[in-house]
C-alpha cells in the first residue's frame, strides 16, 4: 500500500505539475549548455540553422556529450509522472490516451540519450519513436483540451498543440533537401532547423501547461 500510494503522490494535482517544469529545465540547461564549448569534425562551431540536436550527444566529437545524453535520460524520466498526472487531471478519455502516448514519447526521450548518434541504428530507432509519438501526442494533446466539459487547461492552450503538429509534420514530411555529406551542409538547412523548432516548441508547451497547473494548485492551497 505504501509504494501505491508513492505513486500516486507523484502524478497528484499538487506534484505532477512540478515533474513537468522540472523535466522543462533540464531539457534547456543540459541540451543548451551542450552547445558552448561544441567544436564539430570540421572544426566548426554548433549552430541550430545547421546542426542537428543530436550531434550535442556524439561522443568523439561533441565536448559536452556526456551532459546532453544525461541530460535526455534525465528530462525523459521526469516528464513520465508529467504525461500520467496530466492525463489523469484532464480526466477524459482522449486525454488518458495522450499521458499514455506521453508516457511512451518521453522514454523515446531518454533512449535517445542511451542511445547516442555513435549508436547510429538503436539511435535513429528511438529518435523517430519519439517524433512520431510525440506528433500524434500533441494532436491528442489538442483534442483533449478542446473536449473538456469540466475546463482544466485553457482551450485557448491548444493553439500550442497545434503549432507543435505543424512542426512536426513539416519536419518529417516536408520536402526538405537532404545531405549525406556534412562537411557540405549548408548555412541554413530546414531539416535541422525544424527539429530545433520541435525542441523549444514541445518543451515551451509542456512547461506552460505544468506552470499554469502548478500556479492554480499554488491558489488554492493559499485559499481565500
Amino acid at each position: 500500500m505504501g509504494s501505491i500510494s508513492s505513486v500516486r503522490r507523484l502524478i497528484d494535482e499538487q506534484h505532477f505539475p512540478l515533474w513537468g517544469i522540472a523535466g522543462s529545465i533540464i531539457g534547456l540547461l543540459f541540451i543548451l549548455g551542450s552547445q558552448i564549448p561544441y567544436t564539430g569534425s570540421e572544426g566548426e562551431p554548433f549552430s541550430m540553422f545547421n546542426h542537428f540536436v543530436s550531434e550535442l550527444g556524439e561522443i568523439g566529437v561533441s565536448e559536452f556529450a556526456l551532459l546532453f545524453n544525461i541530460g535526455m535520460i534525465l528530462a525523459g524520466i521526469i516528464f513520465i509522472p508529467f504525461m500520467i498526472g496530466l492525463g489523469l487531471h484532464m480526466d477524459n478519455i482522449i486525454s488518458k490516451i495522450a499521458g499514455a502516448v506521453g508516457v511512451f514519447s518521453a522514454a523515446s526521450i531518454s533512449l535517445v540519450g542511451v542511445y547516442p548518434m555513435n549508436y547510429l541504428e538503436a539511435h535513429t530507432l528511438w529518435a523517430m519513436s519519439f517524433f512520431l509519438s510525440g506528433m500524434v501526442m500533441v494532436v491528442l494533446w489538442t483534442i483533449a483540451i478542446l473536449i473538456q466539459k469540466d475546463v482544466k487547461i485553457p482551450k485557448e492552450f491548444s493553439m500550442g498543440g497545434l503549432i507543435n503538429f505543424v512542426i512536426f509534420f513539416l519536419f518529417l514530411y516536408g520536402p526538405w533537401e537532404s545531405f549525406s555529406d556534412l562537411t557540405t551542409r549548408p548555412d541554413i538547412w530546414m531539416v535541422p532547423t525544424l527539429e530545433w523548432g520541435i525542441y523549444f516548441a514541445i518543451i515551451g508547451y509542456l512547461l506552460v501547461m505544468a506552470v499554469y497547473v502548478w500556479r492554480g494548485q499554488q491558489k488554492s492551497s493559499a485559499g481565500p
